[in-house]
């Protein structure tokens, strides 16, 4: 970690990251849409679904000090979520879409202030509302494709004053969660910072790229970074490369369901979008939960 001031410390990613999503700014001026989304896709399909694939390793590092019946818990509970995610997505979409906001939502404020030395009280308000705000950014700065995937995914079509209004009032919220946490201005100032080139990338790129550079610079690779700490305690050269090969069977299986389900099933060009926001919606549900309890666990051996 990077101390700028005695009471502030930003992870040692953030500057690099910082810069990267300039450069990607400049990168969205000049490269067409299908360029783009092809960059975006090959991200989230690389980096994005393997943050998320060593997610039973980590219920077996959480659960390998207790009883065989708590580690076939966690694991049951694993695969219920992952069940309930697909039919919520198949049965009740409205509800699926409005859940895998919600736990996004969380689930990536979780990961952003994570390594924060921040004021413990109202964590979930103040975790949920950074991730709020990412997703209302988004979705009011490429307004028409967002409006359109969840209108295909749901049969609504939301109009744009719900998204501004979503925008205001989570940054309200948000600028009030962080001052009550007591951060020092040097961490306020970097954190607007970040947003307002978020806010910048979002506007000015399409819709898939402008996700899938959040999605996978500013979460997986710091998740992914998490995780090494946690399974392995460490992250080097050796805990990644063990990390990828214990996760390959899972990356592999998820990357060919993708490829199977796109050649079996026809589906318009129009629907691509769609599809795939729905096939991570199905797989950030179990590891959100898992993530939160990893996070809790680290929590519980640090006090």
């Amino acid at each position: 970690m990077r101390r700028l001031t005695n009471s502030f410390t930003v992870p040692n990613y953030f500057f690099t990251f910082l810069g990267l999503s300039v450069f990607f700014i400049i990168f969205s001026f000049f490269a067409p849409l299908w360029l783009q989304n092809g960059v975006a896709a090959l991200g989230i399909l690389s980096f994005g679904i393997l943050h998320g694939a060593n997610d039973l390793k980590i219920i077996a590092k959480k659960t390998q000090q207790q009883s065989t019946s708590s580690s076939l818990k966690f694991f049951v509970l694993y695969i219920g979520v992952v069940l309930l995610g697909i039919v919520l997505f198949f049965l009740i979409p409205k509800i699926g879409l409005l859940s895998f906001v919600l736990v996004s939502c969380y689930h990536f404020g979780e990961q952003h202030w994570s390594s924060r030395a921040l004021n413990q009280k109202a964590l979930f308000l103040r975790f949920f509302l950074y991730g709020a705000l990412i997703f209302f950014t988004l979705f009011t700065f490429q307004y028409e494709p967002s409006a359109e995937v969840i209108f295909q995914m749901t049969g609504v079509r939301l109009p744009f004053y719900f998204f501004w209004m979503g925008l205001l009032v989570s940054f309200l919220g948000f600028v009030l969660s962080m001052l009550r946490a007591k951060i020092t201005w040097t961490d306020f100032s970097l954190e607007l910072f970040l947003l307002v080139i978020l806010a910048i990338l979002f506007s000015k790129a399409s819709l898939m790229f402008g996700f899938g550079l959040y999605f996978v610079l500013w979460h997986s690779i710091p998740s992914l970074n998490s995780q090494l700490e946690y399974i392995y305690e460490e992250s080097t050269k050796k805990s990644w490369m063990s990390y990828i090969k214990s996760a390959s069977v899972y990356w592999v299986l998820a990357i060919l369901g993708l490829v199977l389900f796109f050649k079996f099933v026809q589906v318009s060009e129009q629907q691509y979008l769609s599809i795939f926001f729905s096939f991570l919606a199905a797989i950030t549900f179990p590891h959100a939960v898992v993530m939160g309890l990893m996070f809790h666990s680290k929590e519980s051996n640090e006090e």
